[in-house]
């Protein structure tokens, strides 16, 4: 019989192995090279230039993030969070215009999956199908990103402006 602690190590690696899995399935896709259609080549491009511009956001949004976590707000100049402000608005603006451009390419994205099987020649329709859910993933994670660069820009944004408000100066 089994025992409790073969039962545990069990467990245990079970558990590690999901784990590793769903970091793993976290991990942006890499861009998928062009099939050669069209159709399938413009939709997988247009979600990769988002991933690769919603991750740059990301990355704005977090750089401005660990300043203010880092730094003694007080310390900031005026200028200085002014100036942050500005590009929190910014970043704020793109990720509205990407959250759109996702919404835009949702429904070809399903319309795409569910032709690809039809692409002719045959011989390129595992790599429409392959494309095509690489480039929805690739969505997922762009909107995930938007997320969280949404709760930065309103978080950081939030305490700058209140920052300005206590000192008296006027936010434009």
């Amino acid at each position: 019989s089994l025992t409790m602690k073969t039962i545990s190590c069990l467990l245990i690696s079970v558990f590690a192995f999901v784990t590793l899995a769903s970091a793993q399935s976290d991990a942006p896709p890499k861009r998928p090279d062009n099939i050669g259609v069209s159709d399938f080549d413009g939709f997988k491009n247009n979600a990769f230039d988002i991933l690769d511009e919603s991750t740059t956001l990301k990355n704005d949004a977090t750089r401005i993030d660990n300043e203010i976590k880092g730094g003694v707000l007080s310390s900031f100049t005026v200028d200085k969070i002014r100036q942050d402000i500005k590009a929190l608005r910014g970043i704020s603006e793109s990720s509205q215009a990407l959250t759109a451009r996702i919404g835009d390419l949702d429904e070809q994205g399903k319309a795409l999956l569910s032709n690809a099987k039809n692409v002719n020649p045959k011989t390129k329709a595992p790599a429409a199908t392959n494309n095509t859910n690489k480039s929805i993933k690739g969505l997922e994670i762009s909107r995930k990103n938007l997320d969280a660069t949404a709760t930065l820009v309103k978080t950081n944004t939030d305490l700058l402006v209140n920052e300005l408000k206590s000192r008296g100066v006027s936010v434009d």
